[in-house]
C-alpha cells in the first residue's frame, strides 16, 4: 500500500507539473502579442473538452476496468502534444493544441481518485485523497520554483519541453502501479453518450442533494479560475517582474501542501461538509486581496489565502464526491470535481476578459467577490452524506 501510494503521489506531481508550467507559460509568451482577453481564451479551450469528456474517460475506466490503461495512454499523447507547443508556436496553433491537451488531460484526475479509493473504507477516504490532493499542491508548487528557474535562465518556449518531460514520468509512474479492476460491466454506448457533459452523473448525485454542491463547485472556479486566467498578466500590469511569478503564486501551494494532510484527516473525524464550507467562504474572499495588491509582499499573503481556502474546499469535496458515488460508478462521479473546474475556466475566463476588456481589473475582482458568495450559498444547501459518527463506524 506504501509502495501504491508513493507512485499516485510521484505521478500525480509529475502530471501536474506540466499544467502548472503551461499555465504561466503562454500567459509570459502571449503577453503584449495579442490582446489579454486572447491570453485567457487559451484557458478557455483548454477546459471546454474536460467538461465534455472526462466524465466520458471516467465511464469508460469504470466500465472496463482498465484504470492503468486508460490512463498511461492518455498521459503519453497528452505529453507528444504538449512538445509541439514548443514547435508550432504561433497563436492559432497554440489554440489548436491547447483544446488536444484538454482532451487527453482529462483522464487522469478522477480516473486516478477512483483507483486509489478502490477496495478501502469510508472511513478513510479523506485521508486517501489527501494523497492525490496533496500530490497536486506539491506539482503546482514545483512547477511555480521551475518556471522561475526557466524564464530566468532560458527561453519561454523551453517550458514545454520540460513540461513534456514530466508527463511521460507521470506516464512511467502509472505504469508500475498495481493493476485493479473494479466493478467492470459491458460498456453501453447509450450510457457512453448520456456521461458526456455530466448530466448522468449529476442525476446520480440528486439523492441527499449532493448535486447543489457541484453546483456551487461550478460557480466558485467561475470565480477563481477566471482569476487565474489573467493574474500573472495582472501581477506583470503591477509592476511584479516576470521570473518572480512563479515563486509568489508558490505561497498558495505551500499552503496547500502543509494543510491538505491535516484537512484530510479531519474530514474523515468530522464529516466533509463541516471542512468544505468555510473553504468556499474564505474562496469568495480572494479576489479582494489582490485588489490593492502592489508589493511581493501583498501578492504572497493573497496567494497564502488561495490556498488555505483550496486545502478546506478540497479535502472536504472531493471524500464528499467518493462518498455518493454508486460502486462501479466511481470515476464517473469524481469526473465532477474536473467537470466543474472546466466549466469555471470556461466562462471565468469569458467573464473576466470582459470585465477587463470594458471596465476595469478593480471591477472584475468585486463581481468575482459576488460570484463567490453565490457559489458559498448553493453549497450550503447540500446534504452531508455520511455524519462523523457513521464515517467512524463503517
Amino acid at each position: 500500500m506504501l509502495r501504491e501510494d508513493l507512485l499516485v503521489f510521484l505521478a500525480t506531481v509529475f502530471h501536474i507539473i506540466n499544467v502548472g508550467l503551461v499555465i504561466i507559460g503562454l500567459q509570459v509568451i502571449f503577453i503584449g502579442v495579442v490582446p489579454d482577453m486572447y491570453i485567457a481564451v487559451l484557458s478557455t479551450v483548454y477546459w471546454i473538452p474536460i467538461l465534455v469528456f472526462s466524465p466520458l474517460w471516467g465511464y469508460l475506466a469504470d466500465a472496463t476496468g482498465q484504470y492503468k490503461k486508460v490512463m498511461t495512454s492518455t498521459l503519453v499523447l497528452f505529453a507528444a502534444i504538449t512538445y509541439m507547443h514548443a514547435v508550432f508556436t504561433d497563436y492559432v496553433s497554440i489554440l489548436i493544441l491547447r483544446f488536444l491537451s484538454g482532451l487527453f488531460s482529462a483522464a487522469y484526475t478522477p480516473i486516478m481518485q477512483a483507483y486509489m479509493t478502490l477496495d478501502i473504507e469510508y472511513r478513510v477516504f479523506g485521508k486517501k485523497i489527501a494523497t492525490y490532493n496533496t500530490a497536486v499542491a506539491v506539482g503546482f508548487l514545483s512547477s511555480g520554483y521551475l518556471t522561475s528557474i526557466v524564464l530566468f535562465y532560458v527561453s519561454p518556449v523551453s517550458i514545454f519541453y520540460f513540461a513534456a518531460l514530466s508527463t511521460m514520468v507521470s506516464a512511467f509512474m502509472v505504469s508500475l502501479l498495481p493493476r485493479k479492476h473494479g466493478h467492470r460491466r459491458i460498456v453501453n454506448v447509450g450510457e457512453a453518450i448520456s456521461s458526456l457533459f455530466s448530466p448522468r452523473a449529476v442525476k446520480i448525485l440528486r439523492k441527499r442533494r449532493a448535486h447543489f454542491l457541484v453546483f456551487g463547485l461550478a460557480v466558485r472556479h467561475i470565480a477563481i479560475m477566471g482569476m487565474f486566467s489573467l493574474i500573472y498578466v495582472y501581477m506583470q500590469r503591477r509592476g511584479i517582474p516576470e521570473y518572480l511569478l512563479g515563486i509568489l503564486s508558490s505561497f498558495n501551494n505551500i499552503m496547500q501542501v502543509l494543510l491538505i494532510p491535516i484537512f484530510g484527516v479531519l474530514v474523515d473525524r468530522i464529516g466533509r461538509k463541516k471542512v468544505f464550507v468555510p473553504g468556499f467562504v474564505l474562496s469568495s474572499m480572494i479576489p479582494l486581496f489582490f485588489i490593492n495588491a502592489i508589493t511581493p509582499l501583498d501578492f504572497a499573503i493573497a496567494f497564502s489565502f488561495i490556498g488555505i481556502g483550496y486545502a478546506l474546499l478540497i479535502s472536504g469535496a472531493n471524500p464528499y464526491l467518493r462518498d455518493a458515488a454508486p460502486r462501479g460508478e466511481e470515476s464517473e462521479i469524481l469526473s465532477l470535481a474536473n467537470t466543474t473546474r472546466a466549466f469555471g475556466m470556461i466562462f471565468g475566463p469569458i467573464i473576466v476578459g470582459t470585465l477587463v476588456a470594458f471596465f476595469s481589473y478593480e471591477a472584475m475582482f468585486y463581481i468575482l467577490f459576488v460570484i463567490g458568495i453565490l457559489a458559498s450559498l448553493m453549497a450550503m444547501v447540500s446534504q452531508e452524506q455520511y455524519g462523523y459518527r457513521q464515517i467512524r463506524a463503517l
